[in-house]
């Protein structure tokens, strides 16, 4: 077995995913993200303007969001033509012949399509630095926030590689990884809403145990009980599971999702 840092699909795929574009829309992204960031900076300037209280944790929040929805919105774009357009320039059967193992394609595929997205999420990390730095008591609530970030991102990720990966065609692929994606940020909503309709003895409060898988919805309850606020923390299941609950099932799938991949191999890879 080849040490996976030496893995070809993976720095192919770093190759080609890091490289400069003719339509520079890698350099747009980065200027649209420096663009969020210097809103997130005027926005605490204000806060502090104004002589709001825990102006640092509420810009902590914003990037965490910030990163959220990024994540949200590129990770299953990121992954979802890694297969599915190998198999629409041919170049697929070339890569199955090779003397690589499952696991090494799979992984190698997800890490090289992975990391691009990742560093732009460290963009935010100046930022959330700048708000420890500032109140030491938010490192906990900043750590717990960006591991459920990055949770997101591989759950998100490997949810498209499996799209790609049993799709012949790229927008078939792409259109079930945002569905797959969108399940968890409107479909909890949805269930949230409809165990309150079906069980009306079980209250609001109550029923918000579905949003403690949601990635936006665990980020405030996650902050309230581990960084100093001006509030109490709530009693409903989506305060007392927040992030472990998001953190052990997102891990719990995307170990799931990989080990379908590993395992149904030459189900998906030999097809034509």
């Amino acid at each position: 077995m080849i040490d996976w840092r030496d893995n070809p699909i993976m720095r192919r795929e770093l190759l080609l995913r890091l490289r400069p574009l003719p339509s520079q829309r890698l350099t747009l992204a980065i200027v649209a993200i420096l663009g969020l960031l210097a809103v997130g900076l005027l926005y605490w300037a204000a806060l502090e303007g104004f002589r709001v209280r825990n102006a640092p944790r509420e810009v902590l929040i914003l990037t965490i969001v910030l990163q959220t929805l990024m994540t949200v919105g590129i990770a299953p774009a990121a992954t979802a033509n890694a297969v599915s357009r190998e198999r629409e320039q041919r170049t697929w059967d070339l890569l199955v012949v090779s003397l690589l193992k499952p696991h090494e394609v799979v992984l190698g595929k997800l890490i090289g399509r992975t990391i691009p997205v990742l560093l732009l999420l460290m963009l935010g990390l100046p930022m959330i630095l700048l708000c420890v730095l500032s109140e030491p008591e938010l490192l906990l609530g900043a750590l717990l926030g960006t591991l459920c970030v990055l949770a997101t991102l591989l759950l998100y990720s490997t949810g498209g590689l499996v799209a790609s990966c049993f799709s012949r065609k790229t927008v078939t692929a792409t259109a079930i990884s945002y569905l797959f994606a969108g399940g968890w940020v409107v479909g909890t909503l949805i269930l949230w809403g409809l165990t309150t309709l079906i069980f009306p003895s079980i209250s609001t409060q109550e029923a918000t145990f579905w949003l403690a898988v949601n990635p936006l919805a665990v980020i405030e309850p996650t902050m309230v009980k581990y960084t100093p606020a001006s509030y109490s923390s709530d009693t409903s299941p989506l305060y007392a599971l927040s992030p472990w609950a998001l953190l052990v099932v997102y891990s719990g799938l995307t170990v799931v999702l990989l080990w379908i991949l590993v395992s149904t191999y030459r189900h998906w890879a030999y097809r034509q």
